[in-house]
């Protein structure tokens, strides 16, 4: 009964999110083509195009988990729809993670077209193969699924789908100035912050390796080393399933 009611609320979800994982697919490759001809304008040599590549990778994953997980926790408390899937005899854990998994499964393919797009762009430009590609997307695949489950457990206790929408872009765009203020005025590496382990997916593609602390025109800032990042990413995944999951179950509609 769990099994099925899991898979029945999975693929309710991925069908919701079909027109999201086209439109976020189209974007990722729209971005890619831009950023090369970025490159071109910019003279950017191949470390500098591909190291590009992940922050715009690193970004885009902000971007769609906040929008395709941010009703995961809250849709079914302001909504009129709420009353009839609460009041079925279904474990709640079961709706919260089928969701869940659907939201990280959505990023899938904008990710691999992200990946794919700049791997091809780079043959096309600089006749080179993407560094540590294979390395970069297992740590994508694995920072899209913590971000998903940060906004989806931030939605698990709002009121209003604003609410983790507003939380996750803020994470998603404010992340460069907070490394800023952390960097120059404070002085101490944002291990506490999720995009800070992020920036390892465009860091290990940049040949060589990124130092751990880089200098700016006007600030430096901190790349995490791997294990680092690896920590951020994997705390954050799960203290923030769990908040999701403890919430989603004993919320009252």
């Amino acid at each position: 009964m769990k099994n099925r009611a899991f898979y029945a609320f999975f693929n309710a979800e991925l069908k919701i999110a079909k027109s999201q994982i086209i439109a976020f697919s189209f974007l990722s490759l729209i971005i890619t083509v831009l950023t090369g001809l970025l490159s071109i304008k910019a003279l950017f040599n191949s470390t500098d195009f591909f190291e590009s590549i992940g922050l715009v990778i690193w970004l885009m994953i902000g971007l769609a988990a906040t929008n395709i997980a941010a009703g995961i926790g809250v849709m079914d408390f302001n909504e009129k729809t709420g009353l009839l899937v609460l009041s079925q005899p279904v474990d709640r854990k079961s709706i919260f993670l089928s969701r869940l998994f659907a939201a990280f499964l959505v990023l899938i393919l904008p990710l691999t077209v992200l990946y794919l797009s700049g791997f091809g762009m780079g043959l096309l430009l600089y006749k080179t193969s993407m560094p540590n590609i294979f390395l970069s997307y297992g740590l994508a695949i694995l920072y899209a699924f913590s971000f998903t489950a940060m906004v989806s457990g931030i939605s698990s206790m709002s009121r209003e789908k604003s609410t983790p929408i507003s939380f996750g872009l803020t994470f998603a765009f404010l992340a460069v100035f907070v490394f800023a203020i952390f960097g120059k005025f404070v002085g101490i590496q944002p291990w506490f912050f999720l995009p800070y382990g992020g920036l390892i997916i465009s860091s290990v593609m940049a040949t060589p390796y990124l130092m751990h602390v880089n200098p700016g025109n006007y600030f430096f800032y901190y790349i995490p080393y791997l294990n680092e990042a690896l920590l951020i990413i994997l705390a954050y995944l799960i203290i923030f399933a769990a908040i999701g999951v403890f919430y989603y179950s004993r919320r009252e509609l």
